[in-house]
């Protein structure tokens, strides 16, 4: 009631107000709108009529731009409300990832991308889903149309270069690669590319690409080493010519002298050429730089057994040496199987005695370095020994050791991983001590 009451008093008001401002301006007014048109009243009817249509003209104003802002309003919460939606499922997109679940993941980054074609974060996680499945192929499309419409996306290219690696294709990985390196070269990119450049025998695009790691600071001496590595194979690819090569090689190994590649390879043109002792220092060289390689010094043992020609007794000598100086840097298991090897060489050369005793050290020298003479260790023992004394005439004393050997524990140890050492033949008998 008090509500009706006040409204009523409001009319009251404007209708007083009104006919005030029309009383007080009785006076005639014409307003003339063009030539034809006037219109002739009190002067308070004109300026209420005036006043009056200005509140019209800005009501339609006002109404307009409020429309206006109320469908903005809606096209913005919409907008806001898609988003939600769109967040959502990449939430539910990369949970199934987490999960593993590489179809489920891959048919929501579908529905993202049939809503949102241009997403790149949605094509490179669906082309991790499809790489995943294991449909390579299908991954590096989704990529490559990605790249149509985002060529310098770092990550695109980064995935395409590593899936193109994975197909085999250095071609298309160095491609990609040679993009980001031109865009944003980084460490992770100019590595990449190296080594994809030395794979695909690309000497000095790979080289380029070190100079330009040394430029950004990443010098170390992993790739101080890698330097190296692609350096050896200029060389061996610029110098096919033997004479060449093996002078480029001296210089070579003298900058770089425990670079154990081209020191077996400049032993083995060495010992083309009958420098055998040249070559076998050589060899020397790469067995110590390589100290958890045993071969090396087999391969020594071998040249003076049964390659270098010469005084037999002195060749034999140089075997032993060599066998024995296996032993200097090496510890635990190495240093008993180097051992072993000291013992092998003493048969090839035939100095059976003097290998039975080293044999017999064995087990204190296994105490001193805390290893067991278990498995592969003590099968190796038992052949070197029933071997020993085969040769010295006790072969009705080795039964024992051929039962052991053939005993299901010492079959399964061999099974586990059995070491030999070097093959040796039987010794020549101008190898014989003199």
């Amino acid at each position: 009631m008090l509500r009706f009451f006040n409204r009523l008093l409001l009319v009251f008001v404007l209708i007083s107000i009104t006919v005030l401002i029309t009383l007080s301006n009785s006076e005639p007014a014409t307003i003339r709108l063009g030539s034809r048109f006037e219109l002739t009243s009190y002067a308070g009817v004109i300026y209420l009529g005036v006043f009056g249509a200005g509140c019209v003209a800005t009501s339609i104003v006002g109404l307009f731009f409020g429309l206006k802002a109320y469908l903005r309003e809606r096209k913005l919460r919409a907008a806001e409300k898609s988003r939600q939606a769109f967040f959502q499922l990449f939430l539910t997109a990369r949970n199934s990832m987490a999960a593993f679940e590489w179809q489920k993941a891959r048919e929501i980054w579908e529905t993202v991308l049939k809503k949102d074609p241009d997403n790149v974060i949605a094509r490179v996680e669906l082309s991790q889903c499809l790489e995943e499945t294991g449909d390579l192929r299908e991954a590096l499309r989704v990529l490559d149309s990605t790249r149509a419409s985002s060529r310098r996306s770092t990550e695109v290219l980064f995935r395409a270069a590593e899936l193109n690696r994975r197909l085999g294709n250095g071609t298309g990985a160095s491609d990609n690669l040679a993009l980001i390196v031109a865009d944003t070269p980084s460490r992770r990119a100019l590595e990449l590319a190296r080594d994809t450049s030395e794979e695909m025998s690309r000497i000095d695009d790979a080289l380029e690409y070190q100079s330009e790691l040394d430029k950004l600071g990443y010098n170390s001496e992993a790739s101080v080493a890698i330097r190296t590595r692609i350096t050896f194979a200029q060389i061996l690819r610029d110098a096919p010519e033997e004479n060449t090569l093996r002078e480029t090689l001296q210089g070579f190994v003298r900058r770089n002298a425990t670079f154990v590649p081209a020191l077996e390879k400049l032993a083995a043109l060495q010992i083309a050429r009958g420098l055998f002792d040249e070559g076998a220092e050589l060899l020397v060289k790469a067995a110590k730089a390589s100290k958890d390689d045993l071969q090396k010094w087999h391969a020594i043992i071998d040249l003076w057994l049964h390659q270098a020609p010469g005084d037999s007794g002195k060749r034999a000598e140089r075997a032993v040496a060599a066998a024995r100086a296996s032993t200097q840097e090496t510890r635990g298991a190495d240093r008993i199987r180097t051992e072993f090897t000291v013992v092998q060489t003493l048969l090839a050369v035939n100095k059976v005695e003097e290998a039975r005793k080293t044999l017999e050290s064995v087990p204190s020298l296994a105490e001193r370095e805390g290893i067991k003479l278990e498995g592969d260790l003590a099968r190796t023992k038992l052949l070197l020994k029933g071997s020993c004394l085969a040769r010295l005439g006790l072969a009705k004393d080795t039964a024992g050791i051929w039962q052991q050997l053939l005993e299901p524990t010492q079959a399964n140890s061999a099974k586990n991983g059995s070491y030999a050492g070097p093959q040796f033949e039987e010794p020549s008998p101008t190898l014989s001590t003199p």
